[in-house]
């Protein structure tokens, strides 16, 4: 996952997405300018606040702080663009994608939940507040033939509040319209 910040062009770089029983797993974000200069590294491999084990998925929130999706940690993570860590909430589950809205409502998909994974959690789309870490819609995933099942990776939500998803297992993108 990369994401650019919008005030001064530099490019964050989430590092990691391999099995993390490897024994040199890297679990960081790596910070560039807009020219390509290395600045810094944020975070390392690892389950304490501030560290990671797959960030998955990364967005800009109002405030110009950083919210990184931690897979592999069952969390979201809330840090200062220098990487200090500020906040952590577990509630959105093991997220693979992530959206930002303009008034801060969190938008997380879980495609990997499973008994095996991640026991008593199910994959789907939880939605809650940055400013409190409270999940307030939960949309299951959908159903599908597909033996792997159905919910997407990525994640994005339009200005009318419709969802989208990118669909790994699927192979294709799927829309849910706000009602």
């Amino acid at each position: 996952m990369v994401i650019t910040d919008p005030a001064n062009g530099d490019v964050y770089v989430a590092e990691s997405h391999t099995n993390v029983a490897d024994p040199n797993l890297v679990g960081r974000i790596s910070v560039f300018d807009k020219a390509g200069k290395f600045l810094r590294t944020i975070g390392k491999t690892g389950p304490a606040p501030g560290e990671f084990r797959t960030p998955h998925g990364l967005a800009f929130d109002s405030q110009a702080r950083l919210i990184v999706v931690d897979r592999h940690n069952h969390r979201v993570q809330i840090m200062t663009k220098d990487g200090r860590f500020v906040a952590e909430y577990p509630d959105f589950s093991r997220g693979s994608g992530l959206a930002i809205d303009a008034n801060d409502t969190i938008y997380v998909a879980d495609s990997e939940s499973t008994a095996q994974v991640h026991p008593g959690w199910q994959r789907g789309i939880r939605i809650g507040s940055l400013k409190d870490g409270k999940v307030t819609t939960f949309i299951p995933p959908h159903k599908t033939d597909n033996a792997d099942g159905a919910m997407g990776e990525g994640i994005a939500v339009d200005a009318a509040g419709n969802i989208y998803t990118a669909e790994a297992n699927l192979r294709g993108v799927t829309k849910y319209v706000k009602n």
